[in-house]
């Protein structure tokens, strides 16, 4: 029909001329901020253009799926507040045309952002997650960064370390503490590297350590079983003063980096939940049960934004906007403070992620209802 192509694009432009206003402003403020390392970093990058475009690039992705739902529904809001301003509402009105019809196009554009998000979060952001690792300060992934201790639950070993460096994925001074259960090695490891190696076909995943120190006889001991560490009487392929540490803490867990919770794909992240080494608290089952509502919730968002325009106590164009506002803030208060109060084991993982949709979600419905009339 010739009105939802009308609307369609209307809000298709909204959404492109929103999206592309607040990523341009936050990105020129950012890189102003951060002007001097781009340039530093230009020379061996290609260029400070390809520097920028390449950093920013893929800050793009991230940024639309922190945005769209509100976007969609400052698209929406545009799109049927520029009928209303023409009085082309009221002529559609009195046309006949019930008022959920002239919404429907502005509620499909939403849901379609929602399932392009949907997508985004769970193919592309995990394949590309670490580029987000490094910052404007280290974009070349050569600056030492300081290690806190990160314990492995299944081995009991305490991982230690100085600084880490992301390049090479390595933590230099590394000093594991060993539970009683592999006293036979001494109370702990010295090396001067400790380096991640993923799982191949010959050997797991772990950690290789590289100038070990103590214990000084590490080539000689032979592991115990079952194995989890690695020394050259066992492994022909380890050179002389290394060792191997099993350890399924890949090293962005082990760094602590935030990137693999929010970047990961749902089944890795329900993988790491059943990931014994790592003990996860309740934040990744969490985000989990998140993922599923997420589009619900951007739905909800924008079923509770449109009626405040096409509803039948539609009130100015600047009212609707303000009370628009409003709703949003309500909204990400009750979805944070859910989420925040699972955090702080108030909540079940399942329950916090829930709760926003129980509540927003009738609301929506209710909120929705006159445009049926």
């Amino acid at each position: 029909m010739l009105i939802d192509r009308y609307i369609t694009k209307a809000q298709f432009h909204a959404f492109a001329i929103v999206f592309i206003s607040l990523a341009g402003l936050t990105f020129v403020v950012d890189a102003f901020t951060n002007l001097e390392e781009f340039i530093n970093h230009a020379g061996e990058g290609g260029g400070l253009a390809l520097v920028l475009g390449s950093y920013y690039g893929y800050r793009l992705i991230s940024f639309f799926d922190a945005t769209s739902p509100v976007i969609a529904l400052a698209s929406a809001m545009f799109a049927l507040s520029w009928l209303e301003r023409h009085n082309e509402l009221t002529a559609l009105l009195a046309a006949g045309i019930t008022r959920w019809r002239i919404a429907r196009p502005a509620i499909v554009f939403a849901a379609a952002v929602s399932l392009v998000a949907a997508a985004n979060r769970e193919l592309v952001l995990p394949a590309v997650r670490h580029h987000f690792a490094r910052n404007a300060q280290n974009l070349g992934g050569d600056q030492k960064t300081p290690f806190e201790a990160r314990y492995d639950h299944r081995t009991e070993i305490l991982f230690r370390g100085r600084h880490a460096l992301l390049i090479d994925q390595t933590i230099d001074s590394p000093s594991l503490l060993l539970p009683p259960t592999l006293a036979h090695y001494g109370p702990q490891l010295d090396a001067q590297t400790m380096q991640w190696r993923s799982a191949t076909d010959t050997r797991p995943s772990g950690y290789l350590l590289t100038g070990v120190r103590e214990p000084s006889d590490i080539d000689r001991i032979e592991p115990i079983n079952p194995a989890v560490i690695l020394t050259r009487s066992a492994a022909d392929w380890l050179e002389p003063r290394q060792c191997f540490v099993i350890s399924d803490v890949a090293f962005e867990q082990m760094i602590g980096s935030a990137n693999w919770r929010q970047y990961s794909s749902t089944p890795e992240l329900v993988q790491s939940i059943a990931n014994p080494s790592l003990g996860l608290g309740p934040d990744v089952p969490l985000r989990v049960h998140a993922r599923f509502v997420a589009p619900l919730l951007d739905m909800s968002l924008a079923l509770l934004g449109i009626p405040l325009v096409v509803g039948p106590n539609r009130r100015g164009i600047f009212v609707a906007v303000g009370l628009c506002v409003l709703m949003t803030v309500v909204f990400f208060a009750v979805v944070m403070g859910s989420h925040a109060l699972t955090t702080g084991d108030l909540f079940s993982p399942s329950l916090g992620a829930w709760i926003p949709l129980l509540i927003l979600g009738p609301l929506a419905a209710w909120r929705t209802q006159p445009m049926w009339q």
